[in-house]
């Protein structure tokens, strides 16, 4: 894993993850599981786990800017991280993402 002096980490080369596509990211160190997306060529970087059942997103579909689970059909706009699921409250664990020449980095936080 490599970390750079803003805590940035460096997940995935750019051509790895097609529009329309997500891949999933594990960290050796602890095992956290990132999904990272490419919507348009806009990319994404979140938690991979659905907050309802644990499922791994990145099995999930993508439609526009529309992440569905493919576990139980939870709907997560990856824009703003939140379900489309009202009362619901639990919604995607966004990272922030720099794309630098072909690479992806993310701040990933630990979840504990």
């Amino acid at each position: 894993m490599v970390v750079d002096e803003n805590g940035f980490t460096r997940l995935a080369i750019l051509s790895e993850v097609a529009p329309g596509e997500m891949v999933q990211v594990v960290f050796e160190e602890d095992q956290t599981e990132v999904a990272v997306a490419n919507v348009d060529g806009k990319i994404y970087a979140f938690r991979d786990v659905c907050p309802h059942m644990l499922f791994p997103l990145s099995v999930g579909r993508i439609e526009g800017e529309l992440l569905e689970c493919a576990g139980h059909g939870w709907r997560f706009n990856l824009k703003s991280g939140k379900t489309l699921y009202p009362p619901v409250r639990k919604g995607l664990i966004l990272y922030d993402v720099q794309v630098r020449d072909d690479e992806i980095w993310a701040k990933v936080t630990p979840i504990y």
